[in-house]
């Protein structure tokens, strides 16, 4: 079992930190507000979110948590999973990620710094170069995008419909796939660059499925049609799926719009 430190107690880190530690590594969760590392040493979980509780209590041994960023000095994994918000141009706002790589500790031996975050294209060789410029050369890089959904997000982590790996070096990939060995899922190797497209390509395609069945609605309500009959057989085609195919007032959430955007800029 590995040692894997998380940069950020937020969802997809406590997440993410909390699953690890059900997979047997042990896992040092850093973040910089006060009140909420405070809170999680009391076993209090500062958000709602199914089976979470339940896995921090059952690996409490394996789970620690620290505003001090030397206590993640000696992980083999440092797991940045920081919010990266759109800024008012639609930017993805990097600025809590970049906080993370300035402020990495000495570190020995080759340990791997993991993007879980979503970023965009692009981001990773600018990491790479960061840490160049550091003096951390050692440090090997991966991106390892998260498909968690909310309310669901331990099922979407411990049965993944894949698993993505894209790194620089093929020993860094192999060492982070290498954490998610007990379960049982299909690891796509790829570059950086295609690790971080490949999220952003899949939440444009779900968005793109919902703003679709909308539209068919709009059509459906002008000529009679059943939008729920159509997406029915609509869905039932083995090519199409029935996978976001509910009319409803559209797409939201913490994801999609900034997602969107992100791509948006790329394009």
């Amino acid at each position: 079992m590995s040692k894997v430190g998380i940069f950020g107690a937020g969802w997809v880190g406590l997440v993410t930190g909390a699953c690890f530690a059900e997979l047997g590594h042990e896992v040092v969760i850093r973040d910089v507000v006060p009140e909420k590392i405070e809170a999680l040493q009391q076993g209090r979980v500062p958000f709602h979110e199914r089976d979470v509780p339940a896995l921090l209590e059952r690996n409490s041994a394996r789970l620690s948590y620290t505003l001090d960023v030397d206590d993640v000095a000696d992980c083999e994994f440092l797991f940045i999973c920081v919010d990266t918000p759109p800024t008012y141009s639609g930017d993805a706002d990097l600025s809590r990620v970049w906080t993370v790589v300035d402020e990495l500790p000495e570190l020995t031996g080759r340990p791997v710094l993991v993007m879980k975050s979503t970023v965009p294209v692009g981001t990773g060789e600018k990491v790479r170069a960061g840490l160049d410029e550091r003096g951390l050369e050692h440090v090997g890089y991966a991106s390892n995008p998260e498909f968690l959904s909310e309310g669901r997000a331990v099922e979407d982590f411990m049965q993944p419909d894949r698993i993505v790996v894209g790194a620089f070096e093929a020993e860094d990939a192999d060492s982070v796939a290498g954490l998610y060995a007990a379960i049982e899922a299909p690891v796509v190797h790829s570059d950086v660059n295609s690790a971080e497209m490949i999220k952003l390509a899949a939440n444009a395609f779900l968005m793109t499925r919902i703003s679709f069945i909308n539209e068919i609605a709009n059509v459906c309500e002008a000529t009679g049609a059943d939008v729920v009959k159509v997406a029915e057989g609509v869905g039932l085609d083995k090519r199409l799926g029935p996978h976001f195919l509910r009319a409803g007032i559209g797409y939201g959430g913490s994801c999609f719009p900034k997602d969107s955007l992100a791509l948006k800029q790329l394009a």
